[in-house]
């Protein structure tokens, strides 16, 4: 089976980069991601940070829920 991975140095690069998040059972890590202490060994989407890119979050209302 052939993959390709993609590290966090590769996806800083990218121009365009989007979370897709949805869901009442995303709602506490989407919290903690957005808004909670800096803990990327239990959220690695915290080290995602676009060097000269866009970063987009999409999110339903029910993943949205504890977001204030």
């Amino acid at each position: 089976m052939s993959r390709i991975t993609l590290t966090k140095t590769i996806v800083n690069k990218a121009a365009h980069i989007a979370f897709l998040t949805t869901g009442p059972g995303k709602a506490h890590a989407l919290k903690e991601v957005l808004k909670g202490a800096y803990n990327p060994d239990l959220y690695p989407s915290q080290e995602i940070k676009p060097v000269s890119g866009d970063l987009h979050w999409f999110v339903d209302e029910a993943a949205a829920a504890l977001l204030k």
